[in-house]
């Protein structure tokens, strides 16, 4: 059996879990080729996909068989996470990123040579050329013979014509036998959540639409991402206080601790409820019905951490939310955890550094009078903090353990101390009691 102090682990993995799922979508078919697909979001803004739908998702990594809805966010979410080595904003472009950049480009080229009615077609090897040009292919001076095979002209064109589906072959033998090749690249146009409004900059002389920034800016890919985790009320009432440009620069607070961020008539629900509006517009600086303030303030400040509390407080019971939000112990509690110095941030790694401030704020029991309850006694407690430990924050409370006389001074402390990442400490030496 393994010990309780692997729990925060499986917590922090089981949060960082990314998962979409489109509504009563997913299974669905790819759309044909032949067709260009439009599936209107509620304000009509889509994304234009150069070329053959089925094309594309190959080369972002994304099955066949996910819905027109499904396709910005996941691919948002590729971007991010598949898009870029090294710590961001600084990572550099991973082969998967280029190829994948590479083919926008090349489906844009066979998309003009296509023209208005989307389709390729070429009846000889004279009107070949410029497809194959376009290809990455050459013919050989006995072109028309039935012998004719196509050469490389450049390799990474080539390759993309290959990995990403292209009929070569069927092109090849069209022009074996002198019959006129076809084959439909119109574009395929899927439901977005941003317009160009919502995200461009002023003075960006780079003629970008929404996919050519999604692939170009993974800032604004992971934005994208923790946008389209959010239920669609709280998405539009952003997009209408025109919150969404203020809310970008937080995007990776917002991808671990935006799903709880909920907006309703005009107003966030915090935890706690309307009792506890006071407290939360004193902890960030905005009132709850000024949504666009609210959420921006609230992912900015203290480099994610209350961000990172407000969500775990969005998910534990009405109980406790009641404890915990109750006049003065919503500050004190914020301010145990948030210490004297913010650093590391709580949007730094793969999986989210808040396990367990979660575990706390799920597993406090509580006596009749309202008070923590406290496994053993507050003596044994000063003699655990004051225990040897790697953790420097750990110690620093360890030396105030002297003057923790109060079940409310021991729960502050547990707050403190949940930050640390470890698997030996006084927080899960509690859960284990």
């Amino acid at each position: 059996m393994k010990p309780p102090f692997f729990v925060p682990a499986l917590v922090a993995m089981s949060l960082c879990t990314c998962s979409y799922f489109a509504p009563s979508a997913r299974g669905a078919d790819p759309p044909d080729a032949s067709q260009e697909v439009s599936v209107q979001s509620p304000d009509s803004v889509t994304l234009s996909i150069p070329g053959p739908l089925r094309s594309f998702l190959r080369m972002a990594g994304m099955s066949q068989k996910i819905s027109p809805e499904e396709v910005a966010p996941l691919l948002a979410r590729n971007v991010f996470q598949l898009g870029y080595g090294g710590p961001q904003p600084k990572g550099r472009p991973t082969e998967f990123l280029l190829l994948l950049i590479r083919y926008v480009q090349q489906a844009r080229e066979l998309s003009a040579l296509a023209g208005p009615d989307g389709v390729l077609r070429v009846s000889n090897c004279e009107e070949a050329r410029p497809l194959l040009r376009v290809l990455g292919y050459r013919t050989r001076p006995d072109c028309g013979q039935r012998n004719i095979f196509l050469q490389t002209e450049d390799p990474q064109r080539a390759f993309l014509t290959v990995d990403s589906g292209f009929p070569l072959p069927q092109l090849e033998q069209s022009l074996r036998d002198a019959q006129t090749f076809t084959y439909p690249f119109a574009s395929t146009r899927v439901p977005a959540l941003l317009a160009d409004s919502d995200w461009s900059r002023k003075g960006n002389a780079k003629d970008w639409d929404l996919l050519d920034a999604l692939l170009h800016d993974p800032a604004l890919a992971r934005f994208y991402w923790a946008l389209a985790r959010m239920d669609s009320e709280t998405q539009v009432a952003l997009r209408q206080t025109q919150a969404l440009k203020k809310i970008v620069p937080s995007a990776a607070v917002l991808d671990f601790y935006g799903t709880h961020i909920r907006i309703r008539s005009g107003r966030v629900l915090v935890p706690g409820g309307p009792a506890a509006e006071a407290g939360w517009k004193d902890l960030v600086g905005a009132a709850p019905d000024l949504p666009a303030e609210f959420v921006s303030r609230l992912l900015a400040r203290d480099n994610g951490w209350l961000a990172a509390y407000f969500d775990s407080l969005s998910r534990v019971n009405q109980l406790q939310q009641t404890h915990f939000t109750e006049a003065r112990q919503l500050r004190r509690y914020y301010e145990a955890l948030r210490g004297k110095d913010t650093t590391p941030d709580a949007a730094t790694g793969v999986f989210r550094p808040d396990s367990g401030l979660l575990l706390l704020a799920t597993r406090v029991r509580w006596e009749s009078n309202g008070d923590p309850h406290v496994p053993g006694n507050l003596d044994a407690w000063r003699k655990i903090l004051r225990q040897k430990y790697d953790s420097k924050m750990i110690r620093n409370w360890g030396k105030r353990s002297a003057h923790l006389d109060t079940p409310g001074q021991l729960l502050e402390t547990m707050f403190g101390i949940s930050r640390v990442q470890t698997d030996a400490g006084p927080l899960q030496a509690s859960f284990s009691i």
